[in-house]
């Protein structure tokens, strides 16, 4: 059973009554749930009308099964505004029938669907990136507790780390090769650019499809931006404690 709720002047949000929690802290799941929200209103509203829409989009099985439930309580074509503000309409009010239930009910797997797909994958980067400065930041607290650290000091810290000694001659390299993405650079190549200074792997293909939903909703729901915002610092972080790092090692000739 899923309940609606308004997040801003006629957005309407479809969510689950009782969600596990999720996880999602490194940007704003409800701005992702409202655009989503959004998203699943355009691909009902393409399979209305596909013309107007131009022609069908790429579509998925609960968009398909939410058009075929409300298809037949849909005014008649021509009017996208009046079409779009019915369909907000059918999330909020309570449903009359069978049919506007089930089309709540899959509109709601549908963005809780969509938002653990985009939110997921980007808070497990946000932690992949976390756990590899939290590594260095250890290294560091373990290299400090000796006041002469040397060699067999470093296979200590580096054990207690959980680090190994070839990853860390990979982030000393990456340290010290660090390349800032250009200025005004698209989100997907700004992020690939510091994933691959943080983890030495840049975005992969799979990452493409979450970026592209996210910019199309960016001017309203910026969850992007705060994805993008929380990244940066931590990029910033790693590069500092890397910078610190190198220059311990440097201090105990390693």
């Amino acid at each position: 059973m899923f309940f609606l709720c308004a997040a801003g002047p006629g957005i309407p949000l479809a969510a689950a009554v009782e969600v596990m929690p999720s996880g999602i802290v490194c940007c704003d799941e409800f701005k992702i749930r409202l655009a989503m929200t959004e998203e699943a209103l355009a691909r009902i509203m393409a399979k209305a009308e596909p013309a107007r829409q131009g022609g069908e989009q790429a579509g998925d099985y609960l968009s398909a099964q939410s058009y075929e439930k409300i298809k037949k309580h849909l005014p008649p074509a021509g009017n996208p505004g009046q079409l779009l503000a019915f369909l907000r309409e059918a999330l909020q009010r309570p449903a009359p029938d069978a049919d506007i239930r089930e089309f709540q009910t899959l509109v709601g797997h549908f963005v809780m669907g969509m938002t653990l797909e985009i939110g997921g994958t980007f808070q497990d980067e946000f932690d992949r990136a976390s756990v590899c400065r939290v590594k260095m930041e250890k290294l560091l607290a373990e290299l400090a507790k000796s006041p002469r650290p040397d060699r067999e000091t470093l296979e200590r810290a580096l054990a207690q780390a959980d680090l190994p000694e070839r990853e860390l001659r990979r982030i000393r390299a990456r340290a010290k090769k660090w390349k800032s993405p250009p200025a005004g650079s698209p989100p997907l190549i700004e992020f690939s650019a510091l994933k691959k200074n943080i983890t030495g792997r840049a975005a992969g293909p799979d990452l493409w499809f979450v970026f592209e939903l996210a910019e199309r909703y960016r001017p309203r729901f910026a969850f992007l931006d705060e994805f993008l915002e929380n990244y940066r610092r931590l990029a910033a972080d790693f590069r500092e404690a890397a910078h610190r790092l190198n220059e311990r090692l440097t201090f105990i000739g390693q």
